[in-house]
């Protein structure tokens, strides 16, 4: 699943060839996404004839800016949001597409059909954003990371994947981030709070790599122009059962937790 990194790389790339560009259409499959109908009468209200004013990014949401309102993209297990000539042949499971007045067409295509596409206008907001904690770049800082894991029974792994605790966090950058903080993922999260300044640091050390990379590429993420990110060769412990730790040397270990593979060094992870 894209991570906040991959996000952000996707939201830099799109950033520059769509402000300015204007929506002269708006289309879909006709297929559910997460299993409910997306509204492309909503989107045709905020999009067609409307011009793109900006890119950002919240948790691992993505926000297209437009004149009249906002549309909201969050990628799922396998979308990719992606910029072609109209001319390009579509690719299969292409759920949305935007035809843009320069004759370029932004697709989005998600195979699992596990992401979401949706629009508000004016300066209506989205309920799925209310949900989510503050994102580790711009608005967490150590001494609310700590007072949020004060109370909390869960693990540390189990705590930094839930997106109403910190936003954009997955898989992939948390087993990195517990890593870069010496911290085990099975430790109860209450312990670590007076370890959060090392913690938040590995988190956004992880982030940084990631994001300067173009994101982490393990089968389905791609860029806006269809490259895959470069960050695989820079993850620690991530994917890397049985090779040395970069710190101490010992095998990465590799264990299951609540369905998903966690990474993590038994040597310099101890608690």
């Amino acid at each position: 699943m894209p991570e906040l990194p991959e996000v952000e790389t996707i939201v830099r790339e799109l950033r520059r060839p769509l402000v300015g560009r204007t929506v002269v259409r708006v289309r879909g499959s006709g297929l559910p996404l997460r299993g409910r109908a997306v509204d492309l009468k909503a989107l045709a209200v905020v999009c067609v004839g409307g011009r793109f004013c900006g890119a950002t990014r919240r948790g691992k949401y993505i926000l297209l800016g437009l004149d009249r309102g906002t549309v909201l993209v969050h990628l799922g297990m396998s979308g990719r949001l992606t910029l072609h000539p109209a001319t390009d042949a579509e690719a299969p499971h292409t759920h949305v597409v935007w035809t843009l007045g320069d004759g370029r067409e932004l697709r989005f295509v998600d195979p699992r059909r596990f992401g979401w596409v949706a629009a508000v206008t004016g300066d209506g907001t989205f309920p799925e954003l209310a949900r989510l904690g503050p994102d580790p770049l711009v608005e967490l800082d150590a001494p609310d990371l700590a007072a949020r894991l004060a109370h909390s029974r869960t693990s540390i792994k189990t705590f930094l994947l839930d997106q109403r605790r910190v936003a954009g966090l997955g898989n992939i950058y948390v087993c990195e981030a517990l890593h870069r903080a010496a911290i085990h993922p099975g430790t109860r999260a209450s312990r670590v709070r007076g370890r959060a300044p090392a913690l938040l640091d590995g988190i956004r050390g992880a982030l940084a790599d990631g994001i300067a990379n173009r994101g982490t590429t393990l089968r389905d993420y791609v860029g806006p122009g269809g490259e895959a990110g470069n960050n695989f060769a820079a993850l620690r412990v991530y994917a890397r059962e049985n090779e040395p730790c970069p710190r101490c040397r010992k095998r990465i270990r590799r264990r299951v937790d609540a369905g998903r593979p966690t990474f993590f060094c038994p040597g310099c992870q101890l608690t």
